[in-house]
């Protein structure tokens, strides 16, 4: 197995927190809403076969300079800040759902910045009749039916055992590092609610070959929202992934590590 390891990146809003593993092709990983990435099996599996980066977002883990960042267009930016730090030119972007929409935002304004593009379960669309449910108002029960088809899943046993304890017995130690994930993630997707309204305009922008993955029970981002990407982005192709809901790279890793390594090999 090959070894991921984090290391702090020193960049315009500060140190931002970077998972690096492997050699070969590069292949850059954004991680969604969650904040998946320490342990993810997905990780080792793709080390086996790129040189894995995974920049954490600003306001995720210890990552820094949120407050200098408003709204996606700044994102955007930051992510191009980081790609030119670590000398990355043209690398694999593979984005699951918050990051599957910043990695568009990329291959939309900088086309010649992305080698070959992955959206994992993406956000970023508005399709009316078909909108994205609610993150930010729920409690965990709720939404780790919407994260995983399996419900025995350790992550999604744990949420509903969250939400049933007395609240009396809830620290802020316990609660501080989902609220400060939601905090920053607010500040992209609060208002527009996780979508850029010009973005499904600008997909025809997008020249690197494309790969959709879905996780056939997504209940979070409906299926319209990944057939709309695949019918915008000139090429592109669509993968349903069985048995995965919302946090497919959680719930799938070997099947989305095989998916990405022959897309992007």
């Amino acid at each position: 197995m090959t070894a991921v390891s984090a290391e702090l990146l020193p960049t315009r809003v500060g140190k931002v927190q970077v998972r690096r593993g492997g050699t070969g092709s590069p292949l850059v990983y954004l991680h969604s809403a969650m904040g998946e990435g320490e342990g993810l099996a997905l990780f080792d599996a793709l080390a086996g076969s790129f040189a894995l980066v995974a920049p954490v977002f600003p306001g995720f883990g210890e990552s820094e300079g949120i407050e200098q960042i408003d709204d996606m267009e700044d994102a955007t930016f930051h992510l191009l800040d980081v790609l030119d730090t670590l000398g990355l030119d043209a690398p694999a972007v593979v984005g699951t759902s918050l990051g599957g929409w910043m990695a568009a935002e990329l291959a939309t304004r900088y086309p010649d910045r992305v080698g070959r593009l992955v959206l994992v379960n993406p956000a970023g669309l508005y399709i009316q009749g078909a909108e994205i449910k609610d993150i930010f108002g729920r409690g965990p029960d709720e939404m780790a039916e919407d994260l995983f088809a399996d419900q025995s899943q350790p992550m999604a046993v744990m949420m509903k055992a969250f939400a049933q304890m007395d609240q009396a017995d809830v620290t802020f130690e316990m609660v501080a590092p989902q609220y400060q994930m939601l905090a920053a993630v607010a500040r992209l997707g609060w208002d527009p609610y996780l979508h850029d309204p010009k973005l499904r305009k600008r997909l025809h922008r997008v020249t690197a070959p494309t790969l959709v993955v879905r996780g056939a029970q997504d209940t979070l981002i409906p299926a319209a929202h990944a057939e709309t990407y695949v019918s915008e982005i000139p090429g592109a192709r669509l993968e349903t992934v069985e048995g995965a809901a919302h946090l497919l790279p959680i719930e799938k890793p070997a099947e989305l590590a095989a998916l990405v390594g022959s897309f992007c090999a």
